[in-house]
């Protein structure tokens, strides 16, 4: 019976401090994005920091293509993960619509779990 094989490139000891700076840039920039667009959605912050958190998702996603390159991806597991990315950009804006659609079909509910309209 043939064994399966998975091929992992080698990733030279001089590479590693530039793929973890990366990698941590598409944790930053992922976490900047999440952050921006929620606390404006949510009205803590102004509307006019969308379109910088827009740019925090392209650096996002440019450090994800780059690391993607760094450590040897194939071009199939790089294309899923520039459509994750695509996929991260619109999931922040279906979250919050699907809440405001909710709150206008069933009414804002307090902490005791009852409508205010009841009360």
């Amino acid at each position: 019976m043939a064994e399966a094989s998975i091929y992992m490139p080698i990733l030279a000891p001089d590479e590693f401090l530039g793929i973890f700076v990366v990698s941590t840039m598409v944790l930053v920039l992922g976490v900047g994005y999440a952050a921006l667009v929620t606390l404006s959605k949510m009205g803590y912050l102004s509307k006019k920091w969308l379109p910088i958190s827009y740019i925090f998702w392209i650096g996002q996603g440019y450090s994800l293509y780059d690391l993607s390159v760094r450590i040897h991806s194939s071009p199939f597991t790089s294309k899923v993960l520039m459509v994750a990315m695509v996929a991260y950009l619109f999931a922040p804006h279906l979250y919050f619509y699907l809440v405001e659609q909710a709150e206008k079909r069933y009414g804002q509910v307090n902490k005791t779990g009852s409508n205010k309209e009841e009360l």
